[in-house]
């Protein structure tokens, strides 16, 4: 069976604005998405913002404070070192004073031209936001949750807690929740699960092609997919890692799909991809909107998500998922 995917705002509408914005999110439901995602990493006090590095110097104008910059140090990670500002570092009311700015300037002018006049929302203030009307959803990352550990923040916990004392069921929202790391994921439905029902709620593993690489070390792609079954309601590719390897002196972009999708949907999982942006097209817009549609997955998260819709209403192709969550 065909299943024509739901279009998700990736960050909101983030090839027109500053991601994870306010604004770009309410661009995003205006453009006629089915949902939104977020991200979320804590600041030092352990409160979770709508940012997606934890360098603030590539999304923020952190680096064009005074106040801020004896701040600067090198984070030292596994594969390399990285110079300067992270958020671990600054308490939620020194993020307040910081304004949103475009990560890739030189591909997406237009939304550089929205820099500084955006601020930094808290989770919170995503979940209030007029946008958040009942039967919305909202597709909540939990960003490096390791990263954080190593400075005594625990994400997972912190977003629980967070959860537990906001009204969002209340108001009639769904939600998401979604991460690469297994265990953070498990712990944070664990967490949510005793403390009452998993109503409204959606818990869906991120993977790529590195991660299933260390995966497969150990057991099967079946055995993988069979326990994500078992521990959460969807997995979510980069969609990459879908399609067969081009045949040589083929002039296509893509391969045909392969089965990890199939074998996904087999064991009852939602399965989502990522990520539609419009830069990343060989050829044409429309081949390359068509190869996400050929992977057959349940929900496609999209940069420019009005020009993945527009495509599939010109093709007469609706949407076939009754829900993402």
């Amino acid at each position: 069976m065909q299943v024509i995917p739901a279009i998700f705002g990736h960050r909101g509408a983030c090839g027109y604005r500053p991601e994870n914005t306010i604004e770009s999110f309410e661009l995003a439901f205006a453009q006629g998405v089915a949902a939104v995602e977020c991200d979320l990493i804590p600041t030092k006090d352990g409160k979770l913002v709508v940012l997606h590095d934890a360098d603030l110097s590539s999304t923020t104008t952190v680096a064009e404070l005074p106040q801020f910059a004896d701040r600067r140090r090198i984070l030292q990670l596994p594969w390399r070192d990285i110079d300067g500002w992270f958020v671990q570092d600054f308490t939620l009311d020194e993020i307040r004073l910081l304004r949103a700015k475009e990560r890739l300037p030189e591909e997406r002018s237009g939304s550089a031209k929205f820099d500084g006049q955006f601020k930094i929302p808290t989770l919170e203030e995503f979940l209030s936001a007029d946008f958040a009307k009942a039967g919305t959803t909202l597709i909540l990352e939990v960003k490096f949750a390791w990263l954080f550990k190593t400075a005594g923040l625990d994400s997972g916990a912190i977003l629980v807690e967070a959860l537990l004392a906001s009204n969002w069921r209340e108001r009639g929202l769904k939600l998401v929740i979604e991460t690469f790391d297994y265990e953070v994921l498990r712990d944070i439905k664990a967490g949510l699960a005793a403390a009452g029902s998993l109503e409204g709620l959606t818990f869906v593993l991120l993977t790529e092609q590195w991660r299933i690489d260390d995966v497969l070390k150990t057991e099967t792609a079946d055995e993988f997919l069979k326990r994500c079954a078992a521990d959460f309601d969807g997995i979510s590719f980069d969609h990459n890692m879908l399609s067969e390897p081009v045949p040589e002196g083929s002039s296509a972009q893509f391969g045909a799909p392969n089965s990890w999708v199939a074998d996904a949907r087999a064991l009852g999982l939602t399965v989502f991809s990522w990520t539609a942006k419009v830069e990343s097209a060989k050829y044409s817009i429309e081949e390359y909107f068509q190869h996400f549609v050929d992977l057959n997955v349940d929900g496609v998260f999209a940069d420019q998500p009005d020009l993945f819709i527009n495509f599939l209403a010109n093709a007469g192709l609706t949407s076939t998922v009754a829900s993402v969550a």
